[in-house]
Order: structure tokens, then C-alpha cells, then sequence
């Protein structure tokens, strides 16, 4: 573990230096350094922030990436650096940059300034966390195991920034107030509230068996589907699956959400969340259908934002929850 450690800070250390030459304004920085204050390991950093050509090229502070050499591994400059397909489609979408940070409570990411569904987490969150990549063993990310430990204890970011299309408006590397998509969201939200009274409410209790078929309430997936002509039997599992989950002790999954996201917990245990309160969820289906990813809906070009935006405050208020219970040995 020492010396998993001193790798880490070893790394942090390089990425420090990057930072003295191309920084920026990194979102909530300041916050780890305050929440960690007698903490012996703390690191509270400035976005390192690279700028792309329309080629795909990235540079830091000015240089070529590719020019800081052996101080790089070639892999994650190759990893950085992209297609100029890609360049032109990110431009097309208005897409202007990226941002990747830590923060004491989540993993945050922004696009074009504002945030997309993001982790979030409080300590009870993690140490569940903690529990279940133990329980998992080598089956577990062996980069989760290193830095759990210390990851609230780390402020650091990246931000890419892309070239910005002829004529078009630029966007600030943080967007808030009444123009953002947690405002526009919040009031939606308020408003389908304020007409149904009370936030709808679905439970579904699912039970599979060694085969990966299931039942709910009796009711087996084949019946369901054809019940109702819906493909439920596509969330028949494998019997290597329930047998993987049975070997790790894993006898239930809840999957629930609410105003806040999407909940999961193992065996009772919360684990992180999938945040989407301050409009991340609105914000990502924005970008979504500009990006034209929404194309294959079925639903016509110009009538996808009014879709979404009634669909929206119905999914992000509603209380669903989906528990699983898997067999024993």
C-alpha cells in the first residue's frame, strides 16, 4: 500500500509540474484542500488544460503535446490526441470543451460549462464501495483499489478545449444562473410537482433463478413478454452470471431513483450515485440531440426538445425502484 502511495503522489507530483505550464480555473477547487484540511495527504490543483487544433492535435501552454517527450508516455499522448473526423463533429455539435475534476463529494464532469450526469459520493458511499471491491478481489479494477483510499483527498482536473466553429457564440468554462440547464431544469421539475402533488411512485421486485430467468410476483419473463409484447426476455442474465454473483455473496441489487439520480446498492449497501439534480440529465440530452446521437429515436428532429423536456420531469421526480434478489447456494 506504501508503496502504491508513493506512486500516486509520484504522478501528481509530474502532474503538478505540467501544471505550471498550461493551467485554468478548475471547478470547485478549493473545496478538497478545505474538507481535507488535517488530512497528510492533500491535493487541491488548477485544471491542466489542453488546447486541440482542428486536426486533433493537443498542446500544452503552447507546445505540442508530443514535444514534452519521455516526460509523457507515448500511450497517453496517442490516447489524447484525436482524429480530425472527430474534431469536425465535435465543432458541428458546438461542442467547445471538456472538463473532467475531483471534488470531496464526486467525479465531475462539464461540457460546454455545465454538468452531465456525474458520481457523487459521501463517506458511507465509499467505504460500501471499499467492501464490495474487496469482496470482488481480482475481479475489481486494480486503479479503483489504489486510489480509493485517497481519492477524496484529491482535487485535480482536465479541461480539452476545441476549436469553435466561424460565427459561433463562445461559452464560458463554467455556466450558472437562470441561462444554465440546472436552473431550467429545477423549474420544470417544480412547476410537474406543483400540478400532480405528489411524485409517482413504481416498485418492482425481481427474483432470478441459477438458469438467469426470473419471476416477478410469480409471473415469469417469458409470461411478461407475452403479457405485454415488451422484450423482457432480453433481461434474462447467463448462469455464469448468477453463478459469478453467488460465488461473490452478492444476494440483492436495488436500482432506484429519485430527484437526486440513479441510485444502485449491493446487498443493502448504497454505492455511489449517478447524480442528475442540478440538470445534468437535461443538459446531456441536449447535447445529445445537437451531436444528432438522437437521430435513431424514432422520434422526428425537430420535435426531440419538446419531448424531452416533457419527459423529463416526469423521469427525475418519479420514485422507481427495482430490486433484485438472487439465488444462494
Amino acid at each position: 500500500m506504501v508503496a502504491k502511495r508513493f506512486l500516486l503522489v509520484s504522478l501528481l507530483t509530474v502532474l503538478a509540474a505540467f501544471l505550471l505550464t498550461g493551467c485554468g480555473a478548475r471547478a470547485g477547487a478549493g473545496e478538497t484542500a478545505a474538507a481535507a484540511a488535517d488530512a497528510p495527504l492533500v491535493l487541491d490543483l488548477p485544471n491542466l488544460t489542453l488546447d486541440y487544433d482542428v486536426d486533433g492535435n493537443p498542446s500544452l501552454g503552447g507546445a505540442p503535446l508530443a514535444s514534452f517527450g519521455a516526460l509523457l508516455p507515448a500511450s497517453l499522448t496517442s490516447q489524447l490526441t484525436f482524429d480530425k473526423g472527430i474534431m469536425d463533429r465535435l465543432t458541428a455539435a458546438n461542442i467547445q470543451h471538456i472538463q473532467v475534476t475531483t471534488a470531496p463529494d464526486g467525479l465531475i464532469i462539464l461540457i460546454n460549462g455545465e454538468p452531465i450526469p456525474s458520481v457523487r459520493w459521501d463517506a458511507d458511499k465509499l467505504a460500501n464501495l471499499a467492501d464490495l471491491v474487496e469482496t470482488l478481489g481480482a475481479d475489481a479494477p486494480a486503479a479503483l483499489k489504489s486510489v480509493l483510499p485517497v481519492i477524496t483527498d484529491l482535487g485535480a482536473g482536465i479541461a480539452l478545449r476545441f476549436p469553435v466553429a466561424q460565427g459561433a457564440e463562445m461559452i464560458a468554462m463554467q455556466v450558472a444562473g437562470a441561462e444554465s440547464a440546472a436552473a431550467a431544469s429545477q423549474a420544470a421539475q417544480q412547476a410537474f410537482m406543483a400540478e400532480v402533488g405528489t411524485a409517482p411512485i413504481i416498485r418492482i421486485p425481481v427474483l432470478y433463478d441459477m438458469d438467469g430467468g426470473y419471476t416477478v410476483q410469480g409471473i415469469s419473463d417469458a409470461e411478461w413478454q407475452a403479457l405485454t409484447g415488451a422484450p423482457f426476455g432480453s433481461l434474462r442474465l447467463q448462469p455464469d452470471q448468477i453463478a459469478g454473483a453467488v460465488a461473490a455473496g452478492i444476494t440483492s441489487a436495488t436500482v432506484r431513483t429519485d430527484a437526486e439520480g440513479i441510485h444502485l446498492a449491493i446487498n443493502g449497501k448504497e454505492l455511489p450515485v449517478l447524480g442528475w439534480a442540478e440538470g445534468e440529465l437535461s443538459h446531456a440530452l441536449q447535447l445529445a440531440a445537437s451531436a444528432g446521437l438522437l437521430e435513431q429515436s424514432g422520434i422526428a428532429g425537430d420535435a426531440i426538445g419538446p419531448v424531452i423536456n416533457a419527459l423529463l420531469p416526469v423521469i427525475q421526480s418519479s420514485n422507481v425502484e427495482i430490486h433484485v434478489t438472487f439465488p444462494s447456494e
